[in-house]
């Protein structure tokens, strides 16, 4: 009976570490898709002028918002 308990331990913790590396996994990609936005922005700001700046400004409220809604998701 032990061995059994064991065995339901190991699978237990198996299954732990793989939601933990789920949950890396997609904190990875929303990291990325971040930094890529912040990238075009910047590039954005470097070649346009100021109706680029207001957009910018736009874009990044709406960036706010979504990363406001993302930390109450993680």
């Amino acid at each position: 009976m032990d061995g059994m308990m064991e065995v339901v331990g190991i699978a237990q913790d198996m299954q732990a570490q793989k939601l933990q590396m789920q949950k890396a996994v997609t904190g990875a990609s929303l990291t990325k898709e971040a930094m890529e936005f912040q990238g075009s922005m910047v590039n954005a700001i470097i070649s346009g002028g100021d109706q680029a700046m207001e957009q910018m400004r736009s874009a990044g409220l709406a960036a706010q918002g979504i990363g406001g809604k993302l930390n109450v998701m993680a």
